[in-house]
Parts: structure tokens; sequence; C-alpha cells
């Protein structure tokens, strides 16, 4: 049961009342149930890519809900000081008329503002929660637990931008249509940015790697997400309809391939350690760095240190990856063996679905060219 917090039962009710006069009890309830039930499942898939130490759902939940409510309070204060910011920088420099002032303000606080503060917000839970920081013992569970903040985030984002003005006045389709293409497209984009940073803090808390690689994949994260915004702003200024709509229809695609690319990454990571964990733990196996003894004398970081340091330094013999390991996944799913020989198969691992994107988006390009 996941137990919110005084300051969050505050925000709660500071959103569901916001809601309800942007769109009414019956606006805010189709807008909510439209927005977090495909994320619940989106979140479901990241958590089930994961067949070895499975993350807790107690635990998933909480950094769900400090996206959904916490990052969402916390970015919203952030935005609107740095949109104040670069208002005041804009018209103390007299070098724009006023139109310009107010289109350079939206773009800017878009493409750069709302990336910086946003991606640094989502995941915060990550290190200030110990119970969320504690579960994070191996690489992947970074990718999760990211992935978990920025779905919360982008959930109730997704609802605050179907009651907007725009789609209330058009009633229940206007919300509808909002909510419905945000949840194939921005909800995935708050999914896999902050599932980067994650993997940095995983990397650094895990396996004990400097602070810096926090900040690269901090900025990698902020650097899509900035290209998003930045797509997403051009294909709405963009002055041919057909070509608007594939860039906007590239865009849902590179999404979804980057929810499946996370996923990927979650299950190659996850067989490398249940390999190792399967073989030399489970099994009982000989290995001296993972003999049970020192198992037994380290604990919390330092396990998880060992862990990533043997799976990085690839510290186990193959030929024992099978039997322990084989169990860890059951007959419905392929085994590691299997799952191994296939990442030799181009084919089976081509990033379809991110080439169809690429794809669409040269047509964009021809398309402006030609039109």
């Amino acid at each position: 049961m996941i137990k919110l917090s005084k300051k969050q039962w505050f925000i709660l009710l500071i959103l569901v009342l916001t809601f309800i006069a942007m769109g009414g009890i019956l606006g805010f309830v189709f807008a909510s149930l439209l927005s977090f039930v495909p994320a619940y499942f989106y979140l479901k898939s990241i958590r089930d890519s994961e067949k070895a130490d499975v993350e807790p759902w107690e635990t998933i939940g909480l950094a769900f809900v400090w996206g959904a409510l916490s990052g969402i309070f916390l970015a919203g204060i952030f935005n609107a000081l740095g949109t104040a910011f670069l208002l005041v920088m804009l018209v103390e420099s007299e070098a724009y008329n006023l139109e310009d002032i107010e289109n350079l303000t939206i773009v800017l606080t878009v493409v750069v503002v709302a990336p910086i503060v946003e991606e640094f917000v989502k995941p915060l839970i990550m290190f200030r929660n110990t119970t969320v920081r504690n579960e994070i013992d191996e690489v992947e569970d970074g990718i999760v637990y990211g992935a978990a903040c920025g779905l919360g985030f982008g959930a109730t984002e997704n609802v605050l931008y179907g009651l907007s003005e725009g789609a209330v006045s058009t009633g229940i389709l206007g919300i509808f249509l909002i909510v419905l293409l945000r949840t194939f497209s921005s909800i995935l984009l708050h999914l896999v940015a902050t599932s980067f940073t994650g993997y940095g803090i995983a990397k650094y808390q895990v396996e004990g790697q400097s602070f810096s690689i926090v900040v690269k994949y901090y900025l990698l994260a902020v650097f899509i997400h900035a290209a998003w915004n930045g797509l997403a702003i051009y294909s709405i200024q963009f002055d041919s309809d057909i070509g608007g709509l594939l860039l906007f229809a590239a865009s849902i695609m590179l999404a979804i391939s980057g929810l499946e690319m996370a996923k990927r990454k979650i299950r190659a990571l996850d067989i490398a350690g249940s390999n190792i964990m399967g073989t030399d733990i489970r099994a009982g196996s000989g290995n001296e760095d993972w003999s049970s003894n020192k198992w037994e004398r380290t604990s919390g970081w330092e396990q998880k240190k060992l862990r990533s340091s043997s799976v990085n330094t690839g510290d186990y013999n193959s030929n024992r990856a099978g039997n322990t390991a084989d169990a860890l996944y059951d007959s419905g799913s392929k085994t590691p063996q299997e799952m191994a020989s296939a990442t030799t198969n181009w084919a089976v691992n081509f990033d379809w679905r991110g080439a169809i994107g690429f794809v669409i988006f040269l047509i964009f390009i021809l398309s402006d060219i030609i039109l």
C-alpha cells in the first residue's frame, strides 16, 4: 500500500480542484482514466521486462506517485520562475518588440527551461527516498524507477493538457483526442528521457562510479526532451499540413521505439545479472568472489558493487550459465541462452520501429523540399 506524505496529499488536493475547475468533474474523471490507465500498462510492461529480482509494486508506485504529484508541483514552480527570468531578460535587452518577446519566451521555455527543470525534478526520489534507493541494487533497476517517475509525471501532464481551454471548448471529443495523442507520444517521451537519468543514477549508486555519470545521463535526458519539444513546436508551426502530420507521426514512432529500447536494455542487463547470480550465488558454485561467506559479510551497497563489477568485467564462466539461470525464466519466456544467441541475429534485434520513424522523417524532409 502506497502511503502519501502530507505534502503529497496537499498537492493532490490542489491538482484535483484545479482540474475540476478547468474541465468539470466529468472532464476530470474522463481525462484521468484516459491518461493513467495506459500509463499503468506502460509501467507494467517496463516492470515485466525484468525476470530476476523483479521490483516490488509498492516501491515502483512510490516513484510513480512522486512524478505524478511532487515532480509536477516542483516543475510548475521552477518552470514559472524560469519563464519569468527569461521574460525580464528579454524585456531589459530592448532588442525585441512585444510580439517577438512573447514568441521567444514560449520557445525558450518549452525547449530550454522545461527540459532542464523537469529532467532534474522527476528522478529526485531515487536520491531522497530510502526505500526506493535501497531497491536499486542492479543497474537495470535505475531504468525501471526512472521510467516510473517519468510515467507518473507524463500522466498528470496529460490530464493538464487534456483539460486545457482549447480541448475543453470542443467537449469530450477534444479532451479524448488531446489525451490520446499524448498517450502515444509525450508520455513515452517522459518515460524514455527519465529512464536515461535513472540509468546514470543506478551506475553511480550500484557500480560506485563518479557522480559525473549521473550528470552525463541527465544532460542526455535534457537533450532528448529539448529535441522532442523543439520538434513538437516546429510541427505545430509548419506551413504544410502534410509535412506537419508526417513530422508528428515520426515523433510518435520514435517515442514507441524509445519504449522498446528501454525494455530491451532492461532485459539485456537482467540476463547478464541473472547469469552471475544464478551460477555463482544461487547455485552455490565455487567462484571465490561470490563465495557465500563473502556475500554474507557484505551488505547493501557493497553487494551491489560486487555484482555490477562482475557484470562489467565478465567475471563468470559462460559454460556454467545454464542451469539455475534457466529457472529464472518461466516456460513462456526465452532462456538466457536463447536470448543471448538471439542478440547475434541482426534481424531479431534490429530496431524496426526506429527505422520506420526515421524513414517517415526523411519523407517529411523531402515533402518540405518539394512542397
